[in-house]
């Protein structure tokens, strides 16, 4: 008998998320609200321009971020709503974080 497995959520958004810049250009995104291109390459330093560009193509291709040139032709990247329901985990790891900077 052939068992069906079921796909696991925490390993689909890891695969989304996971990686070194990611979370640092989602945070970005969260704190600062829509960003430029370069405005991003400043706050998530020392990211490349390489890098920058591959995360933001992956985080558009799976729904976390929009980019709108509109009429200033200067694409601004921002988080969709599926992105911006990132939001409690982030206050988690906040919470998270401090504790860990606590115990060093």
């Amino acid at each position: 008998m052939t068992r069906t497995v079921e796909p696991c959520p925490v390993e689909a958004a890891i695969q989304i998320v996971g990686g070194k810049w990611k979370l640092l250009v989602l945070r970005s995104l969260l704190l600062n609200g829509p960003q430029r291109y370069n405005e991003l390459l400043a706050t998530v330093t020392p990211i490349s321009q390489k890098e920058l560009t591959r995360n933001l193509r992956e985080l558009t291709r799976a729904g976390l971020l929009a980019h709108d040139s509109g009429a200033s032709r200067i694409a601004r990247y921002q988080l969709t709503k599926l992105g911006e329901g990132l939001m409690p985990t982030f206050k988690t790891l906040l919470t998270w974080g401090k504790q860990l900077l606590v115990l060093k």
